[in-house]
């Protein structure tokens, strides 16, 4: 990708979000219905965890989800951006309205602080100061304790940000000398840490800090601001990527993705650049989302065997890295990126109804579940709030006096500067043969513009313009465009049709997998119904995740021939649906997977390339499923060690732990102990597995107060082991003990004076009996 040499310049320019209007069809709808959604939420209770650090009397109850389990705050400040931003792209009183409400609100809890500080975390004042001086122990998800807590006030300096950015001036005004103040806070705190201590306090999960303090200091001009964001810019992460090494394998995804939005904006162009291509051509799946469980991983087929596919979040800060990557390059393979990113994850991760969704399985005959309004209070609810105000932002750009039009999108746009104003009408995103274009050009007066029509990747033919009905010679001014440059007087019609066609993509690293796409569009086969535990969630623990039965690999159709055989097979059927023609087998029915919803459906099918191979296919994918769902069925509860949500959910606790990767399989170790709660609610556990690799070490395993077994490793080798303990039925508080003692059967763990390291833990397994 290109760059540029300093993060000052801008190649492009995007127009601001309030110039473009969207007008009916999908992003319009989508749009609106996240806006009803964030209306539907009450500002009392998104306040109340902040009132309550404030020492606030209570207004109304928080809400519970991840708003009373540590996270308390985040989805009030991503509400603030929502708000902020859905004013600005559709002028809607009602979310100027609430935008107001809780500026108002934070601004009372900070003025009655007094410090400059306004946050929803809780116990947040003794907190920071630990932080402050030192003493707050940072593991990979918790700080002094606390979950994530720099993720969850960035979500306030944020919300601030974009109410000062996008709120009405009113608004605006007041928010910006709130985020003005609360980064003033965030200043002192940091001036009292050394570099050594402030590079520890960045292993945990920090969020979008250094784009939080980039965006204050072009904001308000404050060099100190610049600086604390040089800060943030977390070296772990970008010395390998200066050097255009990835890195990534076995990183927590969106802890990197959110380091990396601040990037362009401090200089690190080429970093941010090297870091969203690696994501891109190893990481990315056909519809456009990345990671398996919420991290990168190096085993290629853990995207089609994991129920928890990729992540939104990762997907919503990956669409702003390209953002602000695209401003300062101009990067058209950005475009495509996000085209890519928006259409098929953004568009088909929101129920019609309503509801967001965490994770798009990528196995085969699995389901997404979607969130409730007043249950769900996961962190892809908050940027999916944000992120379908914005559908509109990257439909059009300006370079010089030069218009770009880079996504067909159904819209108006305003130019005000330049007394231009544009209609846009196509049926975009829907996947149709050809997609026809009209843009419509309105001017208060004559004027001379070059308009630069993108041609997406996807288009299978160069683009051709018309203006009312007459060829256009063609031009080619920017690469990638097709150019009408003239005098325009008003009235004048551009139009051009984008052919679409069919693709075949594999699986990245592994190509006995394989996606169909048309057009923009990737497919997917719809599958029963049966099943959809979960399919709207609750509040309850896990509740992101589609725990229904995992249907066997061996069920899935699977497809033979090259990418050209599959190309030459796959039609059109009419009303939106898809037919690939397999021979003597049934035609495979196929949709866009941004229509399919309440349903288990197919991305990525198994593939040959030959025939002769189809037995083999078959044994390999029986064998799978033997080993798989084996483990599944018998599972009552499991925690996967080292990965934030699974931890979280369990109600980690730790002392002296530390977590990693080998091959894409997490684990956590101790010098001290650390600890998850195991649900069992209808009485049917046995049998506590304990997962680890095999490196030396020794730990007692503790469940309900009692050692039940020993965990010890003499003769390291490559790879895992399991031991199978009994245990009684019930929820377990299951505790990870080192200890170089022999076994106690005391009630009640203590720790050695000289502890051996535990062994790595991967996972705990709560199972039935073996039938």
């Amino acid at each position: 990708m290109s760059t540029v040499a300093t993060p000052s310049s801008s190649v492009v320019t995007l127009f601001d979000l309030s110039a473009v209007r969207l007008l009916d069809g999908p992003p319009a709808a989508a749009q609106r219905t996240a806006r009803e959604y964030l209306l539907g939420l009450r500002p009392e209770r998104l306040l109340a965890p902040f009132r309550r650090e404030a020492g606030l009397a209570p207004r109304a109850e928080p809400y519970g989800s991840w708003e009373s389990i540590g996270l308390d705050g985040h989805i009030g400040g991503h509400a603030l951006s929502a708000a902020s931003l859905q004013w600005a792209a559709t002028g809607d009183e009602r979310a100027a309205a609430m935008a107001r409400v809780l500026v108002d609100g934070l601004v009372e809890c900070q003025d009655a602080l007094g410090t400059g500080y306004v946050g929803g975390v809780p116990g947040g004042v003794a907190l920071w100061e630990s932080v402050a001086s030192g003493g707050a122990e940072a593991g990979t998800f918790d700080l002094g304790g606390a979950w994530v807590p720099w993720y969850n006030v960035h979500k306030t300096y944020a919300g601030l940000i974009d109410a000062a950015r996008y709120a009405p001036a009113d608004v605006a005004a007041r928010a910006l000398d709130a985020a003005v103040r609360l980064g003033d806070w965030g200043v002192a705190l940091s001036d009292r840490l050394d570099d050594e201590a402030f590079a520890r306090m960045l292993r945990t999960e920090f969020g979008g800090m250094c784009e939080a303090y980039g965006d204050l200091a072009e904001l308000t001009g404050d060099a100190r601001y610049a600086a604390l964001a040089r800060r943030f810019a977390d070296e772990s992460l970008l010395a390998p990527l200066r050097e255009g090494r990835d890195a990534l394998d076995g990183l927590h995804a969106n802890t990197q993705v959110a380091k990396v939005v601040g990037w362009p904006g401090i200089g690190e162009v080429d970093a941010a650049a090297t870091f969203v291509r690696h994501v891109l051509d190893r990481r990315t799946l056909a519809f456009g989302g990345n990671s398996v469980s919420e991290h990168f991983t190096p085993d290629a087929q853990a995207h089609v065997l994991h129920r928890e596919g990729p992540e939104s979040c990762n997907t919503a800060n990956m669409l702003e890295v390209e953002r602000r990557l695209y401003a300062l390059t101009g990067d058209t393979a950005l475009l495509d990126a996000a085209e890519r990113q928006l259409v098929d994850h953004v568009l088909s991760a929101q129920h019609p109804d309503g509801g967001f969704v965490y994770f798009t399985p990528a196995r085969p005959g699995h389901y997404r579940v979607y969130s409730a309004r007043d249950e769900c209070m996961w962190c892809c609810v908050g940027t999916a709030l944000e992120t379908y105000a914005r559908l509109g932002e990257l439909a059009y750009a300006h370079v010089g006096g030069d218009l770009l039009v880079n996504l067909p999108v159904p819209s108006t746009l305003d130019w005000a500067e330049r007394g231009v104003r544009v209609r846009l009408a196509s049926t975009y995103p829907a996947a149709l043969a050809a997609t026809e274009v009209a843009l419509t050009v309105d001017v208060a007066a004559p004027v001379e513009l070059a308009v630069h029509v993108r041609r997406p990747a996807w288009a299978r033919e160069d683009v051709v313009l018309s203006v009312d009905g007459a060829a256009v010679t063609p031009a080619s001014e920017r690469d990638g465009y097709a150019t009408v440059r003239r005098t325009w007087r008003g009235g004048e019609t551009v139009t051009w049709s984008l052919v679409a066609g069919p693709a075949a993509e594999r699986l990245p690293g592994d190509d006995g997998w394989v996606a169909l796409r048309w057009g923009p569009a990737t497919l997917a086969a719809r599958g029963d119904d049966d099943d959809l535990v979960g399919l709207h969630a609750d509040d309850a623990r896990m509740g992101h995740v589609a725990h229904g039965p995992l249907r066997p690999l061996a069920d899935a159709p699977i497809l033979v021939g090259s990418d050209d055989d599959l190309v030459r097979a796959l039609r059109p059927a009419g009303d939106g649906a898809f037919v690939l023609d397999r021979g003597t087998d049934a035609p495979l029915v196929l949709e866009p997977l941004r229509t399919l919803h309440d349903a288990r459906y197919t991305l990525y099918f198994p593939a040959v390339r030959d025939a002769a191979d189809l037995g083999r296919r078959r044994a390999d994918l029986a064998a799978l499923d033997d080993e798989q769902l084996g483990l599944a069925a018998r599972t009552v509860d499991a925690v996967a060690c080292g990965e934030q949500q699974p931890e979280t959910d369990h109600h980690y606790a730790g002392s002296d732990t530390w977590t990693g990767a080998v091959d894409g399989r997490h684990w956590r170790a101790s010098r001290d102990r650390f600890s998850y709660r195991l649900a069992d609610p209808e009485g049917r556990g046995a049998v506590l597995r304990v997962t680890y690799l095999a490196e030396p070490g020794r730990a007692r395993v503790v469940v309900d107060g009692t050692v039940v077994g020993v965990v010890e490793v003499t003769d390291p080798a490559p790879g895992t082991r399991t031991l199978d303990l009994p245990v009684a039925a019930g929820p377990h508080e299951v505790t990870v003990v080192a200890d170089p003692s022999p076994p106690s059967r005391s009630p009640a763990p203590t720790r050695s004076a000289t502890p051996t390291p535990t062994p790595r833990i991967v996972a705990l397994h709560l199972l039935t009996h073996p039938h």
